[in-house]
């Protein structure tokens, strides 16, 4: 039983940014520097060149949200839903981005320094100009994602652009 428990929270901490479709449960969250928006639902949300550093958007629901040139270094987002999101030239950096969806999303010229990306689904992304220094990429899915310097990371790369 015990066991059976212990794969069951696993299954639900690796399941990558899916948790999220319920009503939004953080109504009251607002974008701003270290706040907690965990379950929030900003999806559509116009929030380009806000500053949201050392914040907590666990689980949080930004699909097709417009955060380009947004602050978001030192962010805990593990299970966020960023799928087709601008991120273009936002700062992410140091941010834990365990499990989360980014497919589609647009990372060009965003600081991507020192991210932990494990498990995350950047499928598709667009990672052109991004500054991936010490990024930590272990089971990331690349496959289709546009790499820093411009060349489509192939089918089935985890972990790493081929």
């Amino acid at each position: 039983m015990r066991s059976l428990l212990l794969a069951g929270l696993l299954l639900a901490i690796a399941a990558p940014a899916q948790a999220n479709d319920q009503d939004n449960v953080n109504p009251n969250c607002k974008l701003e520097p270290e706040t907690n928006c965990g379950w929030a639902e900003f999806r559509k949300a116009k929030a380009s060149g806000l500053d949201m550093r050392d914040s907590q958007f666990m689980a949080t629901r930004f699909d097709e949200a417009d955060l380009s040139g947004a602050n978001l270094s030192g962010s805990h987002m593990q299970l966020a839903n960023l799928n087709k999101a601008n991120l273009k030239g936002a700062d992410l950096s140091y941010a834990h981005m365990h499990a989360v969806n980014l497919a589609g999303a647009n990372l060009e010229g965003a600081d991507l320094s020192g991210v932990n990306f494990l498990d995350a689904n950047l499928s598709g992304a667009n990672l052109k100009g991004a500054k991936v220094t010490r990024a930590l990429w272990t089971a990331a899915n690349l496959s289709g994602a546009t790499w820093v310097d411009g060349h489509v990371c192939a089918d089935g790369s985890k972990g790493e652009c081929r």
